[in-house]
C-alpha cells in the first residue's frame, strides 16, 4: 500500500496566502494626484485624504498624504483602484491632527474638499464632493478656503 501525499497545515496555510496576494496585486489602479492651492503659510502640515462614501469623513480616510507645505501649493499623489472618491483637505496650522473651530464652529483653519463643495452648516455631502476615478489617471485641483 501506497501513502497518500498528505499536506501539512502550515503548507495549506502559506498556498492560500499566496494565492490571496496573487489575487490583490492584480487590482488594477490609477494615479490621482491632487493639487492644492491657496496655501498661505509654511506652518504646520497639508493633510489631503481620500474617501469612498462609506467612510466619508470618518475616522479613517480611505488613503492619506500629510505634508509640509512649501509654498502656495501642495502636490499629492495617490495610487487608487478605479472607483468613486471625494477628497477634503485641511491645513491644519498647528499640526494637532484635527480641525481647530471658533466660535458656532466656524473653521479656524483652512480647508478645502474636490468639487469645491461648500459646507452648509456642517461638512458638504459626499454626493457634492465625489467624482470618479476611472482607468485612466486623473489630477485635479482643490482652492483652500478660510
Amino acid at each position: 500500500m501506497t501513502p497518500k501525499p498528505v499536506i501539512k497545515p502550515m503548507a495549506s496555510a502559506c498556498l492560500i496566502a499566496l494565492c490571496m496576494v496573487a489575487l490583490v496585486g492584480n487590482t488594477p489602479t490609477v494615479a490621482l494626484t491632487v493639487t492644492v492651492n491657496n496655501v498661505r503659510s509654511d506652518e504646520g502640515q497639508v493633510r489631503v485624504a481620500v474617501y469612498t462614501q462609506d467612510n466619508w469623513l470618518g475616522q479613517e480616510p480611505f488613503a492619506r498624504v500629510w505634508t509640509p507645505p512649501k509654498g502656495d501649493s501642495v502636490t499629492a499623489k495617490f495610487t487608487l483602484p478605479p472607483g468613486e472618491y471625494a477628497v477634503a483637505v485641511l491645513h491644519d496650522l498647528n499640526d494637532n491632527g484635527r480641525m481647530d473651530y471658533r466660535l458656532l464652529r466656524l473653521p479656524k483653519e483652512p480647508f478645502g474638499f474636490s468639487n469645491g463643495a461648500k459646507p452648509k452648516l456642517g461638512p458638504p455631502r459626499f454626493e457634492d464632493a465625489a467624482f470618479p476615478l476611472g482607468e485612466e489617471d486623473l489630477s485635479i485641483a482643490i482652492e483652500l478656503r478660510g
